[in-house]
């Protein structure tokens, strides 16, 4: 039996096209779960009619709890093996559903991916794709598991119910990437599809999508974007300190000792807590890291002065060379340093 999950919120003009759309490609041994956060536009109603007619299902929970949890509740009732995660608003085709669960069934993970060959979006402005593509390429960066899957924050999937039960999801929405880290697949499959324009009902992505994703993704990386600055802001401190102990030292000398003994306290704090589960080689990291700091450096360099050659203000231009030096900087450690 494959078991589709669709988590819902105020989704009752699509949700008898959805079960009909999903009944005309299953035929037979399956179920739909409607799991809805008591939609006052009667989503849950319209679905319970549906199942006189069609193995539909329906959880209705009294708060909004968000599409992550809906999922986890879904699989923990299924009744198949398999779990297919999509949305009710028909922007996921339910015809691509049984090719996902077929991927599921054989053991790997399979996503309906936006931005694999053949994939594409429908009717978005600039403003939404660079949204999207910027999430990804954060999920891509911060996360190791997600780094071969070009759509790690769709929300069309399919996987194991026993996988899909047990996961404790650290955001609201993009379930995909608790699945990628929690559950570690051994294969990830994706499947082509076109995003197609909502016809009914309203988009409900926001300010509160945003600001939980990035939030969803420091708690799943463990917080390194934030560690990896809290040990900068020590590295200040120590090179203050040795400038103090070496006063009696001409400044040229005092001056790049207390650099460069920063530079390796950072190099251990980072190594022995940002990124303690990586078990980077200590000399070999030690290098990498001095190469690190030279390209962050560079970049608040070249960025403060191209910045106040635009007449942007030199103290605003070089805080954001800072941030551009950190942003260059943490990107090389995630990604050679401390691999």
């Amino acid at each position: 039996m494959i078991s589709v999950v669709v988590p819902t919120y105020n989704e009752a003009e699509n949700i008898e096209e959805l079960v009909k759309r999903l009944a005309s490609v299953f035929r037979s041994d399956y179920e739909v779960i409607i799991v809805d956060d008591n939609s006052p536009d009667g989503t849950a109603d319209a679905a319970k009619k549906l199942s006189a007619t069609y193995p539909v299902r329906v959880v209705v929970r009294q708060t909004r709890l968000g599409l992550a949890s809906a999922v986890v509740e879904g699989a923990s009732v299924a009744r198949g093996d398999v779990v297919v995660v999509m949305d009710a608003d028909l922007q996921h085709p339910p015809e691509l559903a049984p090719a996902l669960a077929r991927e599921a069934a054989r053991g790997c993970l399979a996503v309906a991916s936006r931005y694999v060959r053949g994939g594409r979006v429908e009717g978005w402005p600039i403003t939404r794709r660079v949204v999207s593509r910027g999430a990804v390429l954060l999920a891509r960066l911060l996360l190791p598991e997600a780094r071969t899957v070009k759509d790690p924050v769709s929300g069309f999937f399919a996987y194991r119910r026993d996988c899909l039960s047990r996961v404790k999801p650290t955001g609201l929405y993009k379930i995909l990437l608790d699945v990628l880290v929690q559950c570690k697949p051994e294969c990830v499959v994706e499947i082509p599809f076109v995003f197609g324009k909502r016809t009914r009902g309203r988009s409900k992505l926001g300010r509160r999508h945003i600001f939980d994703y990035l939030r969803q993704l420091l708690a799943l990386s463990k917080w390194r974007p934030v560690k990896f600055a809290a040990v900068g802001a020590t590295g200040i401190g120590v090179a203050l300190a040795v400038l103090h102990f070496l006063s009696w030292l001409p400044a040229l000398v005092s001056t790049a000792i207390a650099i460069e003994v920063s530079l390796t306290s950072n190099y251990i704090l980072n190594r022995a807590w940002t990124f303690a589960e990586r078990h980077t080689p200590l000399l070999g990291g030690w290098a990498k890291y001095h190469l690190a700091t030279a390209i962050g450096n560079s970049t608040n360099y070249l960025v403060t002065n191209a910045l106040a050659f635009l007449g942007v203000w030199i103290y605003v231009a070089y805080l954001i060379g800072v941030a551009a030096g950190y942003a260059a900087n943490y990107v090389f450690s995630e990604l050679e340093v401390f691999k």
